[in-house]
């Protein structure tokens, strides 16, 4: 019995002893273990403040011309893409069929089981519509979704001004695909994922030409929708978050959305940070 005890005790010492070496010998060499990512939670929002923001660019030739600073009240925007799982989830629930499957093109061609958490994409803006409005949300307007995605210093890219390879998914990530939301470091100051690349996205605004904008709409009366961000064939290089195309509300291409409310009073409140 208390040679069993003595063995008992051995090992256990032998197993402290090597823990605090190997422990030591991390601490000497400085390795350290990267931080997990947080996990991924769908619907998600962060909560964007109220105040001036810088909106478009000085570059005269642009369709985002003139730049200028626009003051928003607080809002909320979704963290992340709209994926599939929550657009599944919506049409089970909602009976809803895509505008595209009249067509036999839509969003169920392009998801798959293991694609949950990729964006939705081949929706049309009506689609996106009803999928924000179902969850008590609405599309963000233009202006929403830029100040999302440029933070308060008018970012070129959501992480700054000088363009980093692979943070985005965009062509130079080399997958020419969407990604699961949330994957790349393509994060805004305010928190918001994949507003650069992944995938274009919707917005409730109709496209017209800023005001100042000495130049002609070419598409004017033809009641477009402005779509904002790039998507995974796009030069993410020769791009940037003032950056807006126009489509009609009909079109079936690469575009997701993610969906924005405003916020309350309390919410803003409740988010300020507290004296100490």
């Amino acid at each position: 019995m208390i040679r069993k005890a003595f063995t008992v005790f051995l090992v256990v010492a032998v197993v402290f002893a090597l823990g605090a070496c190997g422990k030591k010998n991390q601490e000497e060499s400085g390795a350290t273990q990267e931080p997990a990512k947080p996990a991924v939670v769908p619907g998600e929002m962060v909560l964007i403040p109220a105040g001036e923001f810088i909106f478009g660019t000085d570059t005269k030739d642009s369709i985002a011309y003139p730049q200028q600073k626009i003051n928003l009240p607080a809002f909320w925007i979704d963290k992340y893409e709209v994926t599939n799982s929550q657009f599944l989830d919506f049409a089970i629930k909602t009976s809803y069929v895509g505008e595209g499957a009249k067509e036999g093109k839509d969003w169920r061609l392009f998801f798959t089981p293991d694609k949950g958490l990729f964006p939705v994409v081949y929706i049309t803006w009506n689609d996106a519509t009803a999928y924000c409005k179902s969850v008590g949300k609405r599309l963000p307007t233009e202006e929403e979704w830029e100040k999302a995605a440029r933070g308060p210093n008018g970012n070129t890219y959501p992480w700054g001004n000088q363009w980093i390879d692979n943070r985005s998914n965009t062509f130079e990530y080399g997958v020419s695909k969407p990604v699961a939301v949330g994957q790349m470091d393509d994060v805004s100051f305010y928190g918001a994922h994949d507003m650069f690349g992944n995938v274009q996205e919707w917005t409730s605004s109709l496209f017209n030409m800023y005001k100042g904008n000495p130049k002609k709409n070419p598409q004017a009366g033809q009641q477009l929708r402005a779509v904002r961000g790039l998507s995974a064939i796009y030069r993410g290089k020769l791009g940037h978050l003032w950056d807006r195309s126009a489509y009609p509300a009909n079109a079936l291409y690469d575009f997701g959305c993610r969906c924005a409310k405003d916020a309350t009073p309390e919410d803003v409140a409740k988010a300020a940070p507290q004296a100490k």
